[in-house]
Order: C-alpha cells, then structure tokens, then sequence
C-alpha cells in the first residue's frame, strides 16, 4: 500500500478542561497538513479513535479527567493502533516508573505546557513520521 500524501493527518487533543483543549486545538491546526481534533470527553475522543484510526499519527491526553485516566485511554489507543504516538500531560508530578510500566505512553509534557513548545513538538514528530512515507515512494 502507498502512502497517499492526501491522506489527511489526525491530531487528537483530549483535556477534560475545555479551554485548555480548545486552546491547543487552535494552535496546532496551524500545523500544514494536520488535522486538529480537541475533546473534553475521553469516551468521544476514542470513538472517534476507533473510526478514524488509520488517519491518527498522535494523540495528546491529560492524565487526570474524570471519566478515564489518560493512561487508560492512551492504552486502549495503543491497542487500536500502536503506530500512532501517544503523548501524555499531567499538572501532576507522575513516577516514571508508572510511564515504563504502562508501555502506553511515548512521551510525557509537564503542564503548564507552552503553546509554542507543543506545536514545536507536533511538528518535529510529523515531519519524523513522513520520513519512511518518503522514501517508500521513491523509485
């Protein structure tokens, strides 16, 4: 299968704190070629997840929300899709004994978090993911 540079790219944001996520969401869309998604409801964002999964290339999440924790919602993303990388972020000092054990989370951002770190960050993890779709289509 080739790698069609159409293909939108899906960016999911979830923060249980709705001016957080939509703050995020506003900033990484200006991304080129990243699609934002930002939901205050963990259960929501994995449906849309699950429809959408082949389209995802990360998923940012807070640790703390009501519903599900972050780290469950982060595993169950992995179980779905494990290519796609999964980003977890926390006010709350967190054991990094918990992240190696879960195996669910790629890497951890310390709120508060800069906007302009967070789209540097997005950024970087895009642009490394399109490397192999790249030299898939050379001939």
């Amino acid at each position: 299968m080739e790698y069609d540079k159409q293909s939108p790219v899906f960016v999911g944001i979830i923060d249980d704190e709705a001016d957080l996520a939509y703050l995020f969401k506003e900033a990484l869309s200006n991304i080129d070629g990243a699609e934002v998604f930002a939901f205050t409801d963990p259960t929501l964002a994995l449906e849309h997840f699950q429809t959408n999964h082949q389209n995802y290339r990360i998923v940012i999440s807070d640790y703390r929300m009501p519903t599900m924790t972050g780290m469950k919602l982060l595993g169950k993303v992995k179980e779905i899709n494990p290519a796609v990388t999964r980003i977890m972020m926390s006010a709350f000092e967190i054991q990094d004994e918990l992240f190696q054990e879960s195996q669910c989370v790629d890497k951890f951002l310390q709120k508060p978090v800069l906007v302009t770190d967070l789209i540097k960050e997005v950024r970087m993890l895009l642009k490394t993911m399109q490397i192999p779709s790249d030299i898939c289509s050379s001939t």
